[in-house]
This record gives structure tokens, sequence and C-alpha cells, in this order.
């Protein structure tokens, strides 16, 4: 019995561990039973004692454990044996296939003549390798193999005609039979030996250097030297093997091959540096044979044949036995199975049917007039308020606006709505900012809070320009204020136009309107926009109606007031402040506006776009749009930040539109009393728990 893989048994150690581990929860367990009371009392209480068949089932995970860990170690076990022959010798034969090989000194040919004894010295050593390096000017190769009669046959059918280039390459076929040895894997463990059969020298290369790159990887190189010093002729043989004419050079003379004296000594060179034999052609024969024998009588003193045991993997029955022990285990339970107790049923009891279907009616009509009462609470806020849910990217950019991050908000917002960036005072403005009404109310605000961020804030007094005008940077950050206020504008007008936008939102739109044209100091404009507000809810004194009027009514006043300082400062000639010229003069609430303004109160109202959107697109709700539920402002800016510094309630006015204004706001009319149910109603809606 052995192991393939014997490191695997290491883990048998964590079944030890795992038994630790069992061990210690038993340990803890009889703790905590003592603790919790008398050991012997609390074993009369419980239905059966589970300590001996938690036992069993530890010793059966502990055997799973180590019986997985020996199956992955791979058992073996001896099943008989076999004869292995010696294989551990590889042989590379490199031959020479110039065409001076076809020279007659050794009959028949010497190539003819390497060849047969090439296969004869493949016979003599059965159980090696062999492999084949064909050369001329350049090298052909066969693999190493222990088919010798592949090698046989593949230098049997080349001749030297077939070789696709002259010369003589040894030094490049030296190294082709060096890369041979060295790609197959096993070879490394076999003694390696390169026979080289050549009749001349290398004029091409170096092969005593790869010689001795050869000898750094143990390969031993036996020459063959074909041939001597004696000039042979070398005849012209065609395709068939027959000699048809002498080979001659340019001037007509015969070409002869012989060795020279410096070839003869670089090929005892390469025998020499790889502990080689160099072995001369003689008496007829080219002295491949005294290498066979050499080699021969190697693998019989060192390369023997061996028995060896065969083995057969039986990883398959611990595995078995641990995946059955598992199963056995998954279906030990811890408590005996117990008997259901007998249950006697009471005794049938006489119901009187009448008076059980009179107690079952009841409770329908209950149900039934609750579930109207339900109804009717959820239509009284019509039923694009059902069901609401919050917008996480609308919820993170009411907190960022109220963090007075006002550009991370707009960035949301613009996103959520699909937009896009607002530059040179363009924005986009598809169905979604008419769909979801609050959440476009919220991006005017926070477009307003970063145009005020370029100048003086919302509601300050103007700056004194110096005679030579407004400087460069000042007329740069009134170019940046004036493309917000252009981009809130846009949005603002689709929302305040929209009749199918609830009325307070709608007059919180044009408040915002007058509140962003004041930022940008056009005040006649902005007076517009707050009549367009007062249109729809009229500002009553005290705290009757929506605040949202009051703040509009409060903003007017100063924006007359700046009118009438402007015609004041330039003269009577100055014509009057030229109205909505600053681009897009729609309308958007500030940040920090004037007065009270359309601020935090739009920023927190950006709510509920109920049924169209399915959920909670904006701010805090559409109840909360003024920052009061019951209309009242959070001003952020502007004169209502500054406790409002011009000359308290705006001082009854020379011109018609102010004595027009000072009556309406006066009159006890039928509409006042419209407003004030309106106002409930809201007060109502914004007190909802969303």
């Amino acid at each position: 019995m052995k192991f393939a893989q014997p490191l695997w048994l290491f883990g048998t150690a964590f079944a030890l561990v795992v038994a630790a581990f069992l061990i210690a929860g038993g340990i803890l367990l009889l703790r905590s039973v003592r603790r919790f009371g008398d050991e012997d009392r609390i074993g009369e209480l419980v239905t059966s004692r589970a300590g001996g068949r938690r036992s069993v089932k530890g010793v059966l995970l502990v055997l799973v454990v180590a019986l997985g860990f020996v199956a992955l170690a791979q058992p073996q076990y001896g099943r008989g044996t076999k004869l292995i022959p010696a294989t551990n010798l590889d042989v590379i034969v490199v031959l020479d296939y110039s065409k001076s090989m076809y020279a007659r000194d050794v009959k028949p040919s010497r190539i003819s003549r390497a060849k047969s004894e090439v296969a004869r010295l493949i016979a003599d050593l059965p159980g090696a390798r062999f492999g084949a390096v064909a050369f001329a000017g350049e090298p052909l190769s066969f693999p190493l193999t222990s088919d010798g009669s592949a090698i046989a046959q593949f230098f049997r059918q080349l001749t030297p005609n077939d070789m696709p280039v002259g010369g003589t390459a040894i030094a490049r076929a030296l190294e082709d039979g060096r890369d041979l040895l060295d790609r197959d894997p096993v070879s490394k463990k076999h003694r390696r030996v390169m026979v080289l059969v050549t009749d001349g020298e290398d004029l091409e290369g170096d092969p005593v250097s790869v010689a001795q790159s050869a000898a750094g990887d143990n390969i031993t190189v036996d020459v063959v030297q074909i041939g001597g010093r004696t000039p042979e002729p070398i005849p012209e043989v065609n395709e068939s093997g027959e000699i048809v004419d002498w080979r001659t050079d340019t001037q007509g003379k015969p070409l002869t091959t012989s060795l020279s004296a410096e070839g003869e000594a670089q090929l005892a060179k390469i025998a020499e540096v790889t502990h080689g034999r160099v072995v001369r052609a003689e008496h007829g024969s080219t002295g491949i044979r005294k290498i066979a024998l050499g080699l021969k009588h190697m693998m019989t003193e060192e390369l023997s044949e061996k028995v060896e045991t065969v083995y057969a993997d039986v990883y398959m029955y611990p595995l078995g036995l641990a995946i059955l022990l598992l199963l056995v285990e998954t279906f030990i339970s811890q408590a005996q199975k117990r008997s259901r107790p007998t249950i006697v049923p009471p005794p049938p009891r006489k119901r009187r049917k009448k008076k059980r279907r009179a107690v079952e009616r009841a409770a329908a009509g209950a149900a039934l007039l609750g579930l109207g009462l339900l109804l009717a609470a959820g239509c009284s806020h019509g039923p694009d308020k059902l069901f609401m849910r919050h917008a996480p990217q609308v919820d993170d950019a009411i907190e960022a606006l109220d963090a007075g991050d006002a550009g991370a908000a707009a960035d949301l917002l613009e996103g959520y709505l699909s937009t896009g960036k607002c530059e040179k005072g363009d924005i986009g403005a598809p169905d979604s900012v008419r769909k979801k009404h609050n959440v476009g109310f919220d991006l005017g605000l926070g477009l307003f809070r970063i145009g005020e961020q370029f100048g003086r804030r919302f509601g300050d007094e103007e700056e004194q320009v110096g005679e030579g005008g407004p400087t460069p940077k000042e007329q740069q950050k009134a170019g940046k204020r004036s493309e917000q206020v252009d981009c809130a504008l846009e949005i603002v007008r689709l929302i305040a136009g929209d009749d199918t936008v609830p009325i307070d939102l709608r007059a919180r739109a044009y408040y915002l309107a007058g509140n962003l044209e004041f930022l940008r100091q056009q005040y006649q404009a902005a007076v517009n926009q707050y009549d367009s507000a007062l249109k729809l809810i009229p500002g009553f004194p005290g705290d009757a109606g929506d605040g949202i009027g009051r703040d509009a009514a409060w903003n007017r006043a100063i924006a007359l007031r700046r009118i009438r300082d402007r015609q004041h400062d330039a003269g009577p000639d100055a014509r009057p402040d030229a109205g909505p010229d600053g681009g897009k003069d729609g309308g958007k609430d500030g940040g920090k506006d004037g007065g009270k303004d359309g601020g935090k109160d739009g920023g927190k109202d950006g709510g509920q776009d109920g049924g169209q959107d399915g959920g909670k697109d904006g701010g805090k709700g559409q109840g909360q749009d003024g920052g009061k539920q019951d209309g009242g402002s959070r001003s952020d800016a502007g004169p209502q930040n500054q406790k409002r510094p011009d000359a308290g309630r705006p001082p009854p006015s020379a011109n018609q539109d102010q004595r027009m204004l000072d009556m309406l706001e006066r009159a006890p009319t039928l509409q006042q009393q419209a407003a004030k149910n309106q106002a409930q109603q809201s007060h109502v809606r914004g007190m909802e728990d969303k």
C-alpha cells in the first residue's frame, strides 16, 4: 500500500481539530445547564437526554473528515509486476546529407553505407530512444521516439538531392539535436548521446562552441569521420540514384572532396569537449559499428531492465465510506422520536345558528364601515396622493440643499428630471418637469441659490457703481448670475403656467420668479411676477390665508421702492425700470430670497407628484411649499432676512398700482372667504404624515 499524494495525510490532523471543537461544545453546554439550575431537576423536565446521540454524531463527523483526507491522498496497492525495459538512453543520430556523401571511396557510396550502418545501430540498441537530424546547409529533424524503425525509415527515404540548401552546417545540426533533447521532458533523466556522421568541416558556424554548450547539458557527442585527406571525385546522381556524370566547377574541372587538417582538428575538438570519441572510416566501413558496440556495452552495464510493481488506485473506497457515514450522521436525530399524545376532543357545543349569523353580519358590516372610512380619508386627498414613496435621489438633493450645497442638489435634480446642465442660460424642459412639478420647483430653487453666489446676496442693498461703470469682474459675476436666473425662469415658467398644477404651487412659482428677477435687479419684472402670485393667493393681513400672498406683497413693495429710488437717483427724465429684459424672465424661487422667499419653502416641497410619478419625487410634500404648512415661509435671505429693513410695512404709494393693491388687500369679498377655505384645506394636507 502506498499513497500517490502523501502530503494530504497531514490533513487528517484536521479531524482532531473538529473533535476538539465538538468536545469543547459539549463541555460548554454542560456548564450552561448547571448555571441554569439543578442538573437533576432539569433532567426530569426534559423529554429525553441527547448526550449519547450527540456523541455518536460527533464520532461519525470526525471519521468523515479523516476519510476524506485519506481519499485525497490517493491510496494505491500493488496488484502485480511488469518488466520495464531499459529506456534510459537517448541517442540523436546527426547524419551528413551533403552531395559530397555521394563519393565512392566507401562502397557503394558514403551515404548508402552510412544509412545501412545507422539502421544496424538502431537495431542493436533495443530499449533506447532515438532522434534524427539530417543536415546539409540546413537541418531536418525527427523528435525522440522509442520506435527505432521510424528513425531508420526517416533516413532511408532522404537523399542528398532532397536537401533544400547545400553545404555542411555542422553547428546548426548540433544545435538542432541539442534542442530535440531539451524539449523532451523525460530526456533530462536519461543518458544523452549524439552521434555525428560527416565527411567535411563546417565553414559557416562554430560547432566547437555548440559542443561546449551541449557538454554543459551533459550531452556526449561521438564523431564518425568519413573520408580522409585524399581527394575523391563527386558524382552527379539523378533522382533514381544513377550516376549520370561527375560534378565540375565553373571552369570545367572535376569537383573533389577531402578533409583538411583544420576540419579534422575541428571534429576532434567537438568530441573532446563533450567527452566523446572520434572514429575514422577505414577498410571500406564508415566506423558507425564501433560507436554502436560502445553504446550497447553502456546499456548492458549501466542501463539494465527493471521489474516494477504495478499499483492500482483505491481512493474510491475511503471516499465512499466517508459519504456513507455522512448520510448516517445526517439521519441520526439528537432526540428520540416521541409519540403524539392522545387528545380527547371537547364535547360538542350547541350553538344557535341565528345568533351566529347575526354576529357574522355585524362583523362584516363593521369591516365594510371601517374600509369605507379609510377610503374616504384617502380620497379626501385625491387619488394621486395614495401609495406615495420617497425618491432617494430627490431626498439626497433636498438634504444637499438644506446643507447649503446648491450645486450638488441641482446636479441630482437635473439628472432626475433629465433636463441636462444649465449652460449659457439654457436648460432642457422635458415633460418630466410638468409631471413632477414639485421636483422642478426644487430645481429652480437650487439654481437660484447657485446664482446668488455670484455677487451680493438676495435682498442686500445695491452696490454703488463708480463713474466708469461696473468693473470687468463685476460684469462677469453679473453674467454668470443671469445665466442661472435664465435657466431657473425657464423651469419655473412651465410650472406657473400649467393649469393642472395645484394653485398654491403655481403661486409659489410666480413668487419664485419674482425673487429671481429681483436677484438680478430687474425690479419691474419682479413686480409683474409678484402680481401674478397675488392674483392666485391674495395677501391677507394677520394669519389669515396662505402666507405666500403676504410674502409676495411684502417683496413687491420693496421692489417698488427700489424702482422709485432708481428714478430718484437718475433724475426726473429717467425712464422706469425696463421690465423683464434679463433673458428668459420666467420664475424660480431663490435660495435666500428677499422678503419672504420661496427658498427653503420650495426646497422641501419638491415633494409628491402623486399618481403621475407613483411616489414622492421631491422635497417634503406639496402641502409644505411655503415652508410652513399654513403658508408661512422660512425666508432664507433678502429683505426679510434683514428683519425687513425696507421701512416696515410698505408705505402707501402715490401711483395707481399701489393704491389698487391696498384696496385689494382691505376688501372683504367672497374671494377672501374662498381663499381662507383653500388655506385651511392646504393646511390639513400639509399636516399629513407622508
